[in-house]
């Protein structure tokens, strides 16, 4: 999708927000001035203006970790016939969370616990889930079907997830999807070489080792453990099925969840 001259200076602003509710204004406003022609990177069910806002659940307990997920599922309201915008604050059903594996909560839970080893020790479900962020790839939300909406969404307002991960300022990005951690190693990552007469070339290859890119404080990857700042992990889809039939169980998910994420956990704590 072509952008106005309006869009293209409200992108370029997003880089100068310095706080997350500046940001999320400014994206709301982006979403405002979209045409509406096409629906390439929105669902027809769903209002254009929505919006999911998302980040950090306590900072004052923020283990540096960031979950980056597709789109928060607007399906009910979709089933119901509503049309208005949906404005809301997804981290309220993460802090609502208590047990069990019925949604993506659960499953965040699983890995937050793997990732903080000793530290969760004697913490509650609730005391795991503030210590983590949740990102959500589409603000405006989708319906539970496997399309490109969601990574169009992505493409089409990559400058401001990339301010949102910023300011963030995690220590370990877990992506929920090979397609995310495709997205955001090549997206958000400064991975582009310069090659004579060639313009700007992706930098992908031998970069990524054992579902892990790491890099320096500078977004810069580095194999170098002295310089690495951040650990970019990638993981399955939540929902991820078995040859596109049968769910895989919260276990060998979470089985599986260990294995790529090594030893992050002494990571985390430095």
């Amino acid at each position: 999708m072509a952008k106005s001259l309006e869009q293209i200076v409200i992108e370029g602003q997003a880089a100068e927000c310095r706080s997350l509710e500046e940001l999320f204004v400014l994206w709301q406003t982006m979403q405002h001035t979209e045409d509406g022609g096409g629906s390439a990177d929105c669902y027809e069910e769903i209002d254009r203006r929505s919006f999911h806002i998302d980040g950090v659940m306590k900072p004052e307990a923020f283990s540096g970790v960031l979950y980056i997920l597709r789109e928060p599922s607007l399906k009910r309201y979709i089933q119901k016939g509503l049309t208005f915008p949906v404005i809301t604050d997804v981290r309220r059903e993460f802090f609502k969370y208590r047990k069990g594996y019925r949604d993506e909560c659960g499953y965040l839970a699983g890995m937050q616990r793997i990732l903080l080893g000793g530290q969760a020790e004697g913490m509650t479900a609730a005391q795991v889930m503030e210590t983590l962020g949740v990102l959500y790839v589409n603000k405006r939300g989708g319906r539970e079907s496997s399309d490109p909406v969601w990574l169009n969404y992505g493409y089409e307002y990559i400058e401001f997830i990339k301010q949102q991960i910023y300011l963030i300022q995690p220590k370990v990005i877990v992506c929920g999807g090979e397609d995310v951690f495709r997205l955001i190693v090549k997206e958000v990552f400064s991975n582009k070489k310069r090659v004579r007469g060639r313009g700007e070339h992706m930098v992908w290859k031998d970069m990524v080792k054992d579902y892990q890119f790491t890099a320096d404080a500078g977004y810069r990857h580095t194999d170098d453990p002295d310089r690495t700042a951040v650990v970019v992990v990638n993981m399955w889809n939540p929902a991820y099925r078995v040859n596109k039939e049968q769910y895989l169980s919260p276990e060998e998910y979470l089985k599986e969840f260990e294995r790529r994420s090594g030893n992050l956990s002494s990571f985390i704590r430095k």
